[in-house]
């Protein structure tokens, strides 16, 4: 395991540190339309040869956030138009049943700055119906949550922001870092097909601010 924390909080930023030091994790930030050709095809190529990887934050018996260890399996992609790193739904720590384990947190790297994929979305339920949607923890407003780490660099690259999702509010959240200052908006929300169907999640842009209290 990579890691044993006492809040959410100081997990959640270890992983991301963690993740961005293994090898080609971030492509960098993505030129604008309007950047030179050779810019544009620059960062092409560092996208295709980057990684996602990807990892469970879970609660256990002892009060503990844990961060599992880190995969790079990837889903085969024919199209090579995205990347999906394989998450093992279940985490093995023999130091406590399985039962007692509480799954908190889908966390992985977006190898730029994007937004979560409906197949993000769709995986996240399938979790949070193995699993559950509200795990007991010491922080009540705990929710499963799917997390996407991203940097802006791509030598160095150093945790400028995340995207987090939660089906109990069904809205993105899109944190950025400047300097030590963190702030928040709301980017997108996700819209289903029908209330009794989970089958084709539907992600609308929908800007606002972030929600005061238990924002992920």
């Amino acid at each position: 395991m990579l890691g044993s924390y006492d809040s959410y909080s100081e997990a959640l930023f270890a992983a991301c540190r963690k993740i961005f030091t293994k090898p080609r994790a971030s492509a960098g930030r993505r030129p604008p339309k309007t950047a030179l050709l050779e810019e544009q095809e620059a960062f092409h190529l560092r996208w295709r040869a980057a990684t996602e990887y990807c990892a469970w934050m879970y609660y256990t018996p002892d009060n503990k956030y844990e961060i599992s260890l880190l995969t790079d399996q990837a889903t085969p992609e024919p199209t090579g138009k995205a990347k999906h790193c394989i998450l093992p739904s279940f985490v093995e720590d023999r130091r406590y049943p399985p039962e007692s384990i509480q799954y908190i947190v889908v966390l992985h790297n977006h190898t730029f700055d994007n937004r979560i994929s409906e197949d993000d979305v769709l995986y996240l339920v399938g979790q949070g119906n193995q699993h559950g949607f509200e795990p007991k923890t010491k922080d009540p407003e705990r929710r499963l949550a799917l997390v996407a780490f991203f940097s802006n660099g791509h030598e160095n690259p150093t945790c400028d922001g995340f995207y987090a999702y939660t089906p109990y509010t069904g809205r993105f959240l899109k944190w950025t870092r400047n300097g030590k200052q963190w702030s928040c908006t709301q980017t997108h929300v996700v819209k289903w097909l029908s209330s009794d169907s989970l089958s084709a999640p539907t992600i609308k842009e929908e800007k606002a601010r972030c929600p005061t209290v238990g924002a992920l």
